[in-house]
């Protein structure tokens, strides 16, 4: 183990991490490189906090065009030529062929990071170049010396149709680690939006990247389909960054229906940590609702449908979810009303074991 150097290649914004991608990524490398020398090369756009156990090299570009661009491959294997690692870890299947090269030139073993069947999330969003997509992530998983999957349906999936041998496969669940709350966050709650906030209003949260197909759509549904069920005594906010119509959408109506669009927020752990229960609208979407997960770890009882729980082990927290059929609104409002009137206990120790970076990372530490 001594002799392991790894290479993680991130093609997008990380640091600091806000959202569930992000902190997925984050959190894995810290945890990996507690073990190992471990240096992760990423946009520049990335900002480099303090106590990370890895190095960062902000050197790709801030584009997806990187991906066609030759430059970025040759930069991506001159720099594994100079660190010198003995595994690459490929973050998403984009940048493929970089990798590939770059372990052929330094002798690496390829590690392949898969968060959904990337081409499938394209296909089911009607994206063009899902063809394109799927060769791709096919090619870099069968040269990949060891797969991650985040789930068991994702890996069997990818076994199956990419033709993969199931001894290169590995399960690495997204992983939660126990927050620290916000003493008095639904005071600051109040404060902010300036309403008559109280203690006996029930707070519904929802939080995700607004630009987002599935997520948009979310925002919208809660607005024509969930706001009329919504007793006196409740409220819904809105977390989440780069929708541009959402202000306007709710400008007028925000308050007659009880919904608070707060946008982009820098502390989500406030959010988190004033609601009496999380909701998840989203119909659609591959991959983990890692939102599920975090919302999990505040110890909320959490509200989504049946086709929307990829990733989360219902062993270790049933009686905190409460699962409405998919697309039935009525279901949902009423699964809503039963979530807030329930208890709420603590998440259950077991679940942050099994969802722990440090616990993953030890198994995946074996097998390198």
């Amino acid at each position: 183990m001594d002799d392991i150097r790894i290479l993680s290649i991130v093609w997008y914004k990380v640091l600091p991490s806000r959202f569930g991608g992000q902190k997925g990524i984050a959190n894995f490398n810290q945890a990996l490189g507690k073990l190992f020398p471990l240096v992760c090369l990423c946009s520049s756009n990335n900002e480099i906090p303090e106590g990370l156990s890895y190095t960062v090299l902000p050197e790709l570009p801030v584009s997806k065009l990187q991906f066609l661009n030759p430059f970025t491959r040759q930069k991506i294997v001159r720099i594994a030529e100079r660190e010198k690692p003995t595994h690459i870890i490929l973050e998403h299947p984009y940048h493929a062929k970089a990798a590939i090269k770059a372990c052929k030139a330094t002798g690496a073993k390829l590690i392949v990071h898969s968060h959904n069947i990337e081409f499938q999330r394209y296909r089911q969003l009607k994206k063009k170049g899902w063809q394109i997509l799927y060769k791709l992530e096919k090619k870099v998983h069968q040269q990949a010396d060891l797969n991650l999957f985040k789930t068991e349906n994702d890996m069997k999936y990818a076994i199956e149709n990419f033709k993969l041998q199931p001894g290169k496969c590995m399960v690495m669940p997204y992983g939660v680690e126990r927050p620290i709350k916000t003493e008095n966050a639904k005071t600051i709650i109040a404060d902010r939006y300036g309403y008559g906030f109280s203690f006996e209003k029930k707070l519904m949260l929802f939080a995700g990247t607004l630009d987002y197909e599935p997520n948009t759509k979310a925002v919208f549904n809660i607005y024509q389909h969930l706001s009329p069920y919504l007793a006196n005594d409740g409220e819904i906010i809105i977390c989440g960054r780069n929708w541009s119509r959402a202000e306007f959408f709710f400008w007028d109506s925000k308050r007659k229906f009880k919904i608070t669009y707060a946008g982009e927020v820098d502390d989500i752990e406030t959010y988190f940590s004033a609601a009496d229960i999380f909701i998840n609208p989203v119909m659609t979407g591959g991959g983990v609702q890692t939102k599920n997960l975090d919302a999990l770890s505040y110890d909320l009882n959490i509200v989504c449908f049946d086709n929307m729980l990829s990733g989360l082990d219902l062993s270790f927290c049933r009686d905190k979810v409460f699962i409405a059929k998919a697309g039935d609104w009525y279901d949902f409002a009423y699964k809503m009303k039963l979530a807030i009137e329930s208890p709420s206990p603590p998440t259950p120790f077991d679940f942050f074991y099994h969802y722990s970076f440090d616990n993953q990372v030890a198994i995946l530490a074996k097998l390198l």
